[in-house]
């Protein structure tokens, strides 16, 4: 199909269809690559990059101790995403993160994770971020009662035209330090951060804590957002 080629990052050997049909959808064409790939020259005819979710992030990417919370990491992928982020920085190319992409996208910009989430808060937890049915991978959908406060002057709440959003949860690492080049636009009631924005130079820079492509076909926002991304992507494609 025609429309600006986007690399999709994923684990080794996982599908990701909910993320290209809604690439597809918004009108991108998307190539997926794995740990293994040439990712870096792939960008060399990339148009943009979306980072998919997945597994957790392994504490040594941001030398942090292990944790008995983590038990399930690809190191290969931490430094095959942490490499196009950085690369993707520097040739100035659109980028959208998705879950698992916000927390490695932290990390490769010197911030760190917190490794559970429901360990971190303890009592002082509101909201759950953990709802997907065990080994489920796609078809999250919108909790109403997971809500998300967007900073008014962010280009998230102009992606999504408001500052309050009901999204899907399926997570349980987030970000802890965030990163100094990256900031915080949105978090939910009990502080936990789903959005992160960059503060370098970019057309189009987003990481986001929930999953747009599954809700890409119900769900306003999420159709913006991917929109948007591909927008960017086809206008640095001219």
């Amino acid at each position: 199909m025609n429309g600006p080629r986007i690399l999709v990052t994923a684990s080794r050997d996982r599908a990701v269809p909910e993320y290209l049909a809604a690439l597809r959808g918004a009108g991108a064409a998307p190539r997926r690559v794995q740990p293994g790939d040439a990712a870096r020259a792939a960008l060399g005819a990339a148009a943009g990059v979306l980072l998919s979710g997945g597994i957790d992030v392994d504490p040594a990417a941001y030398r942090a101790p292990a944790s008995h919370f983590v038990t399930e990491t690809e190191p290969e992928r931490d430094v095959l995403e942490i490499d196009v982020l950085r690369a993707a920085r520097e040739q100035g190319l659109p980028v959208l993160c998705v879950c698992r992409g916000l927390q490695i996208a932290n990390v490769a910009f010197g911030g760190t994770l917190i490794a559970d989430v429901a360990h971190h808060l303890g009592g002082a937890a509101t909201v759950s971020h953990d709802v997907g049915e065990p080994d489920q991978h796609d078809g999250w959908r919108i909790v109403p009662e997971h809500v998300v406060t967007v900073e008014t002057d962010s280009a998230l709440a102009r992606i999504a035209g408001t500052t309050k959003l009901a999204t899907n949860a399926a997570h349980h690492q987030a970000v802890d330090r965030c990163a100094d080049d990256l900031r915080v636009v949105a978090r939910t009631a009990d502080g936990i951060v789903e959005a992160l924005e960059a503060r370098f130079g970019t057309p189009f820079w987003l990481a986001i804590q929930w999953h747009p492509e599954s809700t890409y076909a119900t769900d306003p926002a999420s159709r913006a957002i991917f929109t948007s991304f591909v927008d960017a992507a086809r206008a640095n494609a001219r």
